[in-house]
C-alpha cells in the first residue's frame, strides 16, 4: 500500500510484536531500534556519500511508503541449524523524493536495512555512513583489527579474520578502535544485539570504528596497486586504497545490514537471519553438493608412524589417508598446501600422481579436495577447475584471501558460480565471515574467519574461552571450519605449542563436545591417524556424528564461559556441553524428547582424573526419555557429549 508520510516516524513491528523499529526522516535518516518501552540502540545519519551527492539528499523529504509482511518456510539445500526456517518479517520501503529508496525488514529476532537505487549508468560511492548509538553501559565483544591486507616497503600486513574477541565497554574504547563482524553489543539491561551483514554482493565488507560519541560504519576503499611481484601468497595483497569504496552500477539493491536481537545469550544460537537475507539459490541441480567428514594431511602427515612408507605429500600418504577415511566412514580426503608444482595449479609434484589417488579414493567411496592459493586460482581458475573435474576432485579449499575490499567480494561471488559450474564444492580459509553467499551457492559449506585449531601450533588463543564464545558470535554468521575432535588433549597447565603436532586445550569429551557444539556442513578431523587409530572408541563415535540438523535447542549458555544445545538429525538427537577454564556442574534437561518414547543414550564425559589428565574421559550407556534430567559435572576445560538415538 501507498501512505503519505508527513513528519512521524515509520514505525514497523516484528510479526510477534514484541520488536519496533521507528524511522525518523527530518534533515537526516534515523532508526531507534526498541523492544517495550526500552530502546536497544539507535541508528543515526543513515547516507550513502556519492560522486553525485548524497543519497538521499539532505532534507530530502519521504515520496512514498511501500509496506508488505512475509509468512513462510524455507527449505534450505544444506540443513545447517533446521531443515525448515521459518521467515516471518513485516518490510517497509521507503522512497524519498530523490528517488532513493532505503529498504527495512523487522523479524522476530532481528532487524536489517540496505539501500536501494535505481539511476543509469555507474555510480561511484565515497562512503556508506551510519553511527551505531548504545547507552552507557553497552558492552561490546568483537575481532579487534586494524590492518589493512598491505605489503608496502617490505612489510606486510593483513586482515586475518583471526583475532581473539574483544570486550570493552563501548564508552572505553579508545577513539579509531576498529574490528570487522559478526561483533556483539550487550545492552546495559541485558538484551543481546549482534552486527551481522548479508548478501555482501560488489561492495565492500562493514566494519566497526569507535568515534567520539558512538560506534561508526568503516569500509575499506578499493585498491590502487598490488604487490605484482610476491609470490603465491603476498602477490594480491594490495600496496594503497583508493579515496572510495566501490564503483558500481547505480541501479541496484546495496548489502543488508543486519542486527539479530536475542533478550539473553541464548536465543542467538539459533538466528539465521544472514541466510534468510542471502540471495535464493542460483544452482539448480544441488544434488552433487554433498557435506562430510574431512581427513587431510597438513598436520597428520607430520604424526604418522608404523607404516612401511616415508610419510609426506606424495601417493603413498594419500592412500594411507583415504584408506582411514573410508575405515570409518568418512566423505573426503584432502591435499592441503604444497601438492601442486611451483605455480601452477593444473600440475602436481611429481611424488603425487592425482589420477591414482582419485581413482583409489573413489574405490574407497571417498572423495578428494584440494587446497589452493587465491592469488593463483584467481589467475587460473577455467583452467583449474576443468583439470580437477578431469582427474575426478570435488572440491577446493581457497586460502590467503585476506581482504574485505569490493575486489574482493566479488572474487567471492565468481570463485562460487564457477565452482558450481564445474561441480565444485568451496571451503574459503584466510576469509572475511558468512555473509549469506551459502545460500546463493550451497556448494559454499563452510569458512574459517575465526581462531580455529591451527592456532594451537603456534599461540594460546584456541582455548576454552574462545570456544564459549563462537558459538554465540561467530557461528550466527553461518557456518565455520574450526576443525574439532582432537585427541591430543591439554589442561591448561600441560599445554604446550607444536606445530607439526597440536595439542588442543581442553578435555577430550570438551573437543569431542566440539563436534556438535561447532556448526559445519564440512568437518575435518585435525590430528595424525594413527591418533584416531589408537582412539578408536572416540573416533568411532566422532565420525558419526553428523553434519547437517534437522533441528536445534539451546539448553543453557553464558558467552565465554559455557554453552549447552541439542541438534536433531533424524530422530537422532546429539546433546553437547563444554565449559570455560572454570569447573562446572550443569543440568542437562531432556524435555525436547518425544512424548512416550524411551530412548537409549551413549555418552562421553570427563574421566576421574580429566582435571590431571586432559585425555581422560568415561564411556556410559544409559536410558532417558522426555522430562528426563541429568546432572553433569565437568571439569576445568571439560566437556560433555551424547547421542540419544531410539533402539530399532
Amino acid at each position: 500500500m501507498s501512505l503519505s508520510i508527513m513528519a512521524a516516524p515509520v514505525k514497523i513491528g516484528s510479526p510477534d510484536g514484541k520488536i519496533e523499529l521507528q524511522v525518523s526522516v527530518d534533515d537526516k535518516v534515523s532508526i531507534k531500534l526498541c523492544t517495550g518501552d526500552k530502546t536497544l540502540m539507535e541508528i543515526d545519519g543513515i547516507v550513502l556519500e556519492t560522486d553525485r551527492g548524497k543519497l538521499p539528499a539532505s532534507n530530502s523529504k519521504i515520496r512514498k511508503v511501500q509496506k508488505t509482511s512475509v509468512n513462510r518456510i524455507i527449505k534450505p539445500v544444506i540443513r545447517e541449524k533446521r531443515s525448515e526456517i521459518p521467515e516471518q518479517y513485516n518490510e517497509a520501503t521507503i522512497e524519498f523524493n530523490d528517488k532513493t529508496k532505503l529498504q527495512f525488514r523487522v523479524y522476530n529476532d532481528g532487524i536489517a536495512y540496505r539501500f536501494i537505487l535505481n539511476l543509469p549508468g555507474e555510480i561511484k560511492i565515497i562512503n556508506e555512513h551510519a553511527d551505531f548509538i548504545f547507552d552507557k553501559g553497552a558492552v561490546l565483544t568483537f575481532q579487534k583489527d586494524s590492518k589493512l591486507n598491505t605489503y608496502a616497503e617490505g612489510v606486510v600486513q593483513r586482515i586475518s579474520y583471526e583475532e581473539p574477541y574483544f570486550t570493552s565497554y563501548i564508552d572505553s574504547l579508545n577513539i579509531g578502535d576498529m574490528g570487522n563482524l559478526p561483533a556483539l553489543v550487550q545492552t546495559g539491561s541485558g538484551e543481546c544485539v549482534l552486527f551481522l551483514e548479508a548478501n555482501t554482493y560488489d561492495y565492500p565488507c562493514l566494519f566497526i570504528k569507535k568515534t567520539e560519541y558512538s560506534l561508526s560504519s568503516l569500509y575499506w576503499g578499493l585498491p590502487s596497486g598490488y604487490n605484482d611481484a610476491g609470490n603465491s601468497d603476498t602477490r594480491k595483497r594490495i600496496t594503497g586504497n583508493k579515496d572510495y569504496i566501490a564503483q558500481t552500477k547505480a541501479s541496484r539493491n546495496f548489502p543488508w545490514k543486519v542486527f539479530a536481537v536475542a533478550e539473553k545469550e541464548t536465543g542467538l544460537l539459533t538466528n539465521q537471519l544472514v541466510y534468510l537475507l542471502g540471495e535464493e539459490c542460483k544452482i539448480e541441480d544441488t544434488s552433487w553438493i554433498k557435506p562430510g567428514w574431512v581427513t587431510f594431511d597438513w598436520w597428520s602427515r607430520r604424526g604418522i608412524y608404523g607404516v612401511d612408507f616415508k610419510a609426506g605429500i606424495n601417493t603413498a600418504t594419500a592412500k594411507y589417508m583415504i584408506d582411514f577415511a573410508a575405515e570409518f566412514g568418512m566423505r573426503y580426503f584432502m591435499f592441503d598446501y604444497g601438492w601442486y608444482h611451483k605455480d601452477d595449479l593444473t600440475l602436481t609434484i611429481p611424488e603425487v600422481d592425482m589420477p591414482e589417488i582419485v581413482r583409489y579414493a573413489n574405490s574407497k567411496n571417498v572423495d578428494v579436495l584440494l587446497w589452493v592459493s587465491y592469488a593463483l586460482f584467481d589467475d587460473q581458475m577455467e583452467a583449474a577447475l576443468k583439470q580437477y573435474q578431469k582427474w575426478g576432485v570435488k572440491g577446493v579449499k581457497i586460502d590467503f584471501m585476506y581482504r574485505s575490499d569490493q575486489e574482493i567480494a566479488d572474487f567471492y561471488w565468481r570463485s562460487a558460480e564457477m565452482c558450481a559450474k564445474y561441480k565444485m564444492l568451496v571451503n574459503y580459509h584466510g576469509a572475511y565471515r558468512p555473509d549469506g553467499l551459502r545460500r546463493a551457492y550451497p556448494n559454499v559449506l563452510t569458512r574459517e574467519a575465526l581462531i580455529e585449531f591451527e592456532q594451537s601450533g603456534g599461540t594460546d588463543r584456541d582455548n576454552p574461552d574462545h570456544h564459549c564464545t563462537l558459538p554465540f558470535i561467530r557461528n550466527v554468521a553461518g557456518p565455520m571450519d574450526y576443525i574439532p575432535g582432537t585427541m591430543n588433549n591439554a589442561t591448561k597447565k600441560d599445554f604446550r605449542n607444536n606445530g607439526d603436532k597440536l595439542m588442543g586445550q581442553g578435555t577430550r569429551a570438551h573437543s569431542m563436545a566440539m563436534a556438535v557444539i561447532t556448526e559445519s556442513p564440512m568437518q575435518m578431523l585435525p590430528d595424525a591417524q594413527p591418533l584416531y587409530y589408537r582412539d578408536r572408541e572416540c573416533t568411532e563415535f566422532l565420525t558419526q556424528v553428523p553434519v547437517e540438523w534437522d533441528d536445534i535447542v539451546p539448553l543453557d549458555g553464558k558467552i565465554g564461559d559455557y554453552v549447552s544445545l541439542a541438534r536433531r538429525n533424524g530422530s537422532t538427537w546429539y546433546v553437547a556441553a563444554i565449559t570455560d577454564w572454570s569447573p562446572r556442574t550443569m543440568e542437562i534437561s531432556f524435555d525436547f524428547l518425544e512424548e512416550g518414547k524411551t530412548y537409549q543414550m551413549e555418552i562421553f564425559r570427563d574421566g576421574i582424573n580429566a582435571d590431571t589428565s586432559a585425555v581422560d574421559y568415561k564411556r556410559e550407556i544409559t536410558e532417558v526419555k522426555k522430562g528426563d534430567k541429568m546432572i553433569i559435572d565437568l571439569v576445568s576445560g571439560g566437556g560433555w557429549i551424547s547421542k540419544i538415538y531410539l533402539l530399532p
